[in-house]
């Protein structure tokens, strides 16, 4: 976790505090705010840190699935369970298991999940013994949980059992001396990967940086820096290297000059590699 700002130090100061407990912890935000990272920094400087740290993303996984992928199933339970499988609370039982988007899990899971988190009992799908697992839950949501409660989308005695710890992470364009620090991290990272030289921001590319609003918070941030250090024709970025906003993400349907440019651009980077049929077809597409 990377932050000198003032709002990330009292986040840091919370992280140390339920690290030391075993109580759940509902971590909210942004979408792309980090809410993992610091669900990943608790577990780490935790008892269970030797054990298991197992992530799920409710959201993700469809509706009739996600009991299954929670608490495993029996052979033969439904259609294509053609063998029994452990669920994540079996896989992490000692450890810690991270529920993110857990306001969008389905209400016959928030029961069952409630059931977990009381007693530790749970069973498998289709199955009829009690197993028990020493699990402790961490939850993130970027959704209102309490209208969430008082619309009747999600339950109040599953909210109170989660919100026993709340810790909440400030989006980036509220701590925006931390960008720098960031996308310098993000750049070394990126540069160990590629095992090529580390590119640097230049004074103007690293003002655009903080200038920007990061609805994405440090996801974008992250994805930002990825994208110009592949565009990249030199070792200093400049704001021109630096695309911003959803318009970065694909040339302008209407700018064919812009698409063929880009083209040229990517072919220069991938240096020939298989992938350029791909990227041709994608912006030939975009082109149109």
């Amino acid at each position: 976790m990377i932050g000198g700002a003032p709002a990330m130090q009292e986040v840091f100061k919370l992280v140390g505090r339920a690290a030391r407990g075993d109580a759940p912890v509902l971590v909210t935000g942004e979408s792309g705010a980090g809410k993992e990272v610091v669900a990943g920094a608790i577990h780490s400087f935790s008892r269970r840190s030797g054990s298991e740290f197992v992530a799920i993303n409710c959201a993700a996984i469809p509706e009739n699935l996600l009991e299954s992928e929670l608490f495993g199933h029996e052979k033969g339970a439904f259609t294509g369970a053609t063998s029994q499988r452990k669920g994540r609370f079996e896989q992490c039982d000692g450890g810690t298991l991270f529920l993110d988007e857990i306001g969008d899990m389905p209400a016959q899971t928030q029961s069952k999940i409630l059931r977990a988190l009381q007693s530790g009992e749970y069973a498998r799908v289709g199955g009829n013994d009690t197993l028990h697992a020493d699990v402790r839950v961490l939850a993130a949501t970027n959704r209102d949980l309490e209208a969430a409660v008082e619309s009747g989308d999600f339950r109040e005695d599953l909210f109170y059992r989660l919100n026993v710890v709340r810790v909440h992470i400030p989006p980036l364009r509220q701590r925006r001396e931390d960008i720098r620090p960031l996308a310098d991290f993000f750049l070394a990272r990126i540069a160990d990967k590629k095992g090529g030289p580390k590119l640097r921001l230049s004074e103007d590319a690293a003002t655009l940086l903080e200038s920007y609003n990061w609805p994405g918070n440090v996801r974008e941030l992250e994805n930002t820096l990825h994208r110009a250090s592949v565009l990249a024709t030199a070792d200093v970025l400049l704001p021109k290297d630096i695309p911003l906003g959803p318009a970065s993400l694909a040339p302008a349907s209407t700018d064919r000059a812009a698409v063929a440019a880009a083209l040229e651009t990517l072919k220069a980077a991938a240096r020939g590699e298989p992938l350029i049929p791909y990227i041709e077809s994608m912006l030939e597409e975009a082109g149109r």
